[in-house]
């Protein structure tokens, strides 16, 4: 299980509570306290809201907290 985890390489994304956990992302394009911007493989994904916060950054894996009110993929 933890091996599977250290290998995946696909896209993914949880959302828990006032929580989005991005797994294998390409970048962040821009954030700030109202919306973020990040690069996935094939698109763009943009989250609006309030109070948003990057809380966990790691080189595969985001954690941004806030009260979420738009998920787009574009």
């Amino acid at each position: 299980m933890l091996r599977d985890y250290i290998y995946d390489t696909k896209f993914q994304i949880y959302i828990i509570d006032k929580s989005i956990d991005i797994l294998n992302y390409v970048d962040i394009i821009s954030f700030d306290d109202n919306k973020i911007i990040i690069e996935c493989p094939n698109y763009n994904l943009i989250i609006k809201g309030i109070d948003l916060t990057i809380s966990k950054m790691l080189e595969r894996e985001l954690l941004i907290k806030g009260n979420i009110e738009y998920i787009e993929f574009r």
